[in-house]
């Protein structure tokens, strides 16, 4: 090869390495004034995945080893379905970069969203995100309409920065915070974020869509609860503090601790696989009921952990085998074939619905379907009604006088006249039962219609 050849390949080399050098690793910050648009022609800075997905980073925060799992601020399209991926969410992701602070696209890797500002309402391309001179963030359509709000206009923000956390952060000039996203949690928590007092966790509806769905977790003053949103909201799992005066609860490297008030006494704590060292972990609130801790290994995101463990087990989750399913040592059916299809014959863990519905109108058509050792999902003290020290009979009735009760559950110890009953509004999954396990008895009863007599 000649000798100025040689020379033109080692300067080229030369300016490659150079121009990746003077390239900033990341770049978190950001002043008013600054807008984004959702086009990779605007966001220079992003990847498509192997099932489509595609980030578009707005701001980064690499982590202290400079490369892997980081924290990016951006336009993010999770894609289940297939490319193309259309609909995104403005928020904060995990990200994987390498070496050269680029992100990178593993298969196993795609952005996981940890808060959204629009997770009801994803955008397409060309909307926008602004930092406007007033200090405000702002998400815009492509059409200019303004989709949400910080709501930080006038309040003397001078920055935007997303953390080492993974907190995105508007400030004032003194440093102060003005407006945390660790304030506004959607279905996630990352380790050092708090969930106050009447905050919540809520679900995503499913694997594949980002609305809201009828699962949360939230903290009371006497511990952690998760509902199902019902009328009333259901419970099924509860963590109880030795106080009623829970403040929040704090998710640290290794626990999730509800406390009485911020640096205060631990009310109670579920303890939690440590954070591994150069990763990132989060706890997922998700559509099956589940709070999930999962964490970054290498190539892929491992689940590591299920938070809440309700009693007895996974059949006390209220939608394991959907409405009006029964679980069964983890498997689903329908209460009986006369009265109840599955909605899903190959997936039966979707739940049955009645073969003739139930509506007040027909309420002198309304009968009972006894089902003998089996239990409800739910506690008593989150039921539509209770009655205590009564029997069957009283219990059958009141179901069935009440026009709003779809189901009954009616428990005894040793004594049959002096039973439970509870009255719900809406059936979830029910379970089967051993009464010499649980040492208690259980009957549900569930509304049906009458047959029709047949014609002669």
């Amino acid at each position: 090869m000649r000798r100025d050849t040689l020379l033109g390949v080692g300067l080229a080399l030369c300016c490659l390495v150079g121009g990746l050098r003077a390239q900033p690793y990341d770049y978190p910050t950001a002043t008013p004034s600054t807008t984004w648009a959702n086009t990779d022609a605007a966001l220079k800075h992003h990847v498509t995945f192997a099932d489509g997905s595609v980030a578009r980073a707005a701001l980064l925060r690499l982590n202290p080893a400079r490369f892997g799992p980081s924290f990016a601020f951006g336009f993010f399209c999770t894609n289940h379905r297939g490319a193309p991926c259309t609909d995104f969410l403005l928020g904060v992701a995990v990200v994987y970069c390498n070496s050269g602070a680029l992100m990178t696209g593993y298969n196993f890797g795609i952005p996981q969203v940890v808060w959204s500002a629009n997770r009801a309402r994803p955008v397409r391309e060309g909307a926008t995100a602004q930092f406007t001179a007033a200090g405000d963030l702002v998400l815009k359509s492509p059409s200019g309409a303004v989709l949400w709000s910080a709501g930080t206009s006038g309040r003397s923000v001078v920055g935007m920065s997303i953390y080492s956390d993974g907190n995105l952060v508007l400030f004032d000039r003194s440093n102060r915070t003005v407006w945390q996203s660790f304030d506004h949690p959607t279905d996630t928590l990352l380790v050092g974020q708090t969930l106050k007092q009447g905050a919540r966790l809520t679900a995503n509806s499913s694997f594949d869509k980002w609305s809201e769905s009828r699962m949360y977790l939230t903290v009371a003053a006497d511990g952690l609860r998760a509902y199902v949103n019902a009328k009333p909201p259901q419970l099924y799992y509860h963590i109880y503090t030795s106080k009623t005066d829970g403040a929040y609860a704090i998710y640290t490297n290794g626990s999730l601790t509800v406390l009485d008030r911020p640096g205060g006494k631990a009310l109670t704590t579920i303890q939690l696989p440590a954070v591994g060292a150069d990763t990132v972990q989060y706890m997922r609130l998700e559509y099956d009921g589940h709070l999930r801790l999962y964490e970054w290994h290498q190539a892929w995101w491992e689940r590591v952990a299920d938070v809440l463990h309700p009693y007895p087990d996974d059949c006390a989750y209220p939608t394991v085998c959907g409405a009006y399913g029964v679980c069964t040592d983890l498997q689903c059916s329908c209460p009986d074939a006369a009265n109840f299809r599955a909605v899903d014959f190959r997936r039966p863990n979707r739940g049955c619905f009645p073969t003739a519905p139930v509506t007040c109108r027909s309420r002198g058509a309304h009968r009972l379907l006894s089902l003998r050792d089996m239990t409800y999902f739910n506690g008593g003290e989150t039921s539509m009604k209770a009655l205590q020290r009564v029997n069957d009979g009283a219990c059958r009735k009141a179901c069935l006088d009440d026009c709003a009760c779809m189901a009954a559950q009616f428990t005894y110890g040793s004594d049959p006249s002096a039973g439970s009953c509870y009255l719900q509004s809406e059936v979830f999954s029910m379970a089967s039962m051993q009464p010499e396990v649980a040492h208690y008895n259980s009957t549900m009863h569930i509304k049906v219609l009458q047959a029709r007599p047949a014609r002669s």
